[in-house]
């Protein structure tokens, strides 16, 4: 019965997240004949209905996925977990390490029963809309440096977290919240230098009119960033973007080749000039402590959920660590849903601030305007999402909302 509860809560977030895409896809299906007002001359009536057909098409594929997400989900609970545990039990490992080897495994199988959608992903949507870039030889070494990165660090974290369950007792979880902190600040230094190259090629940005007015809008700013690198995102999909990425000596500015192709140096410039807001306004800092206070919630469950035997044996589970903590994340997903409108209001704010920023460094929104209205030409980004989905999904404030509050966005420079 227990389980059947907990089977039912599951459906239950699952049906709610479902319904969210439903209402996505009839709001932008009930607006793709009418360009917005605003944008006429900037996106084309053939531009505005594909962006709506490509939303419906990944709105489909997302039920698709949430469904099979479910079903996974459900199997793990009624014999899975019981199975591998069982396969994984031999004498002399002991609880820990026969522990991280149920976790490593669950997380192979995991992200092997998760390929089926990454391949409609990419090789469907994508695709059909002329956006994938990737060969099946490249998808294929992606997925498998995926999957070998994440077992790789999986396996002794789970480890580390297991023999403090097995060791210590009370606030354990507070010391495992404490080493979750150190890792992710050394994963934040770690990634731009040597994970992030097994998956692209990073070149520096080359001397020329981009370097040198990035360049000058730093020090305008007061950043200092290690390095101006392009990377070679063109190899998998003609979406653009830029970031900032690392920590202490391994900060640098990334810059898809996509991106430099496609927009001009002003817009260039207009878009760095956002992203530098959000130095201006610490709010990779902000969004570090709001994630500290989140997994600091997560490992107190994590505390209650591993040292009270009535947790699996409730669920009818094996009694052990490894499953508890298992179980405990799997309580926690649908939880993400009812967080996300408070994350993504938190978000929004940012995103407009960091605007107003880029108005005040560069001497106008006009630029930037241009630039926003390019990639979301180009990406096929609707304009007319549906307002409900939009505070559960979108990180970032739908263009339209965006433009509003920018000064000279009137479309002057956005052809």
């Amino acid at each position: 019965m227990p389980l059947l509860l907990l089977s039912l809560f599951l459906t239950i977030a699952t049906a709610a997240g479902i319904a969210l895409s439903l209402r996505q896809c009839r709001h932008v299906r009930a607006h793709r004949a009418t360009v917005p007002a605003g944008f006429a001359g900037r996106i084309s009536a053939g531009e505005h209905a594909k962006a709506a057909d490509y939303t419906c098409a990944r709105q489909s594929l997302e039920i698709v996925s949430q469904v099979w997400g479910l079903l996974v989900t459900l199997g793990w609970l009624f014999a899975g977990i019981s199975l591998l545990a069982g396969l994984v039990a031999r004498p002399g490992l002991g609880p820990i390490l026969s522990g991280a080897l149920l976790i490593a495994v669950l997380s192979l199988c995991s992200a092997l029963l998760d390929l089926p959608m990454a391949v409609l992903r990419t090789f469907r949507v994508e695709a059909r809309f002329g956006f994938n870039r990737m060969t099946a030889g490249l998808f294929l070494r992606d997925q498998a440096k995926g999957i070998a990165l994440n077992l790789i660090l999986t396996f002794p974290l789970m480890l580390g977290l297991l023999w403090l369950t097995g060791t210590m007792s009370g606030l354990w979880w507070l010391w495992a919240w404490a080493g979750f902190l150190v890792v992710g600040a050394a994963m934040m230094a770690v990634y731009p230098v040597w994970i992030a190259p097994l998956f692209n090629k990073f070149e520096p940005l080359g001397e020329g009119a981009v370097s040198a007015r990035v360049t000058a809008l730093l020090g305008k700013a007061g950043y200092r960033a290690n390095g101006l690198f392009v990377m070679d995102g063109s190899r998998r999909s003609s979406h653009a973007n830029a970031y900032f990425t690392g920590f202490g000596r391994s900060k640098r500015i990334v810059f898809f080749d996509t991106l430099l192709e496609k927009l001009s140096v002003d817009e260039v410039e207009a878009v760095l000039a956002h992203e530098l807001g959000h130095f201006h306004h610490r709010d990779i800092l902000r969004a570090m402590a709001r994630l500290a206070l989140v997994s600091l919630a997560v490992f107190f469950w994590l505390g209650v959920a591993i040292k009270e035997p009535w947790f699996t044996v409730w669920l009818g589970l094996p009694q052990q660590d490894a499953v508890a903590v298992v179980v405990a994340m799997i309580c926690m997903e649908p939880l993400g849903l009812v967080a996300a409108p408070l994350m993504n209001a938190l978000s929004w704010r940012a995103e407009w601030r960091a605007d107003a920023y880029a108005v005040t460094l560069t001497g106008g929104g006009v630029h930037l305007a241009s630039a926003l209205v390019k990639l979301s030409r180009d990406s096929a980004s609707t304009l007319t999402p549906d307002p409900l989905y939009a505070r559960f999904h979108y990180s970032h404030p739908p263009l339209p909302l965006r433009l509003a509050r920018l000064p000279g966005a009137d479309g002057r420079a956005a052809h």
